[in-house]
């Protein structure tokens, strides 16, 4: 069973413990942090189509690569739980 069937499960479980009037509460928070998430991803996708986002990134681009050149960069890797850590 993977961690979103866990996740899913853990919160079909929790839910079934509350009262009708806090399942309401869950449900309503829920789609507050769907909302934010849709909201903050048309947000971002705004702010990069900007010309001055595009060459902010591209001075950014430049400057990660100059440091990996020089040696100043760390290698990261994926643990198991999704999260990036040095290697």
């Amino acid at each position: 069973m993977g961690p979103s069937v866990t996740l899913e499960q853990t919160l079909v479980n929790i839910v079934r413990t509350l009262p009708p009037e806090r399942a309401t509460e869950l449900l309503d928070f829920a789609r507050f942090l769907q909302f934010l998430t849709t909201n903050d991803e048309t947000q971002w996708d705004q702010l990069f189509a900007k010309p001055e986002a595009q060459r902010a990134m591209l001075q950014m681009a430049r400057e990660a690569r100059e440091d990996y050149r020089a040696g100043r960069a760390t290698d990261l890797a994926i643990t198991d739980d999704g999260r990036l850590a040095p290697k």
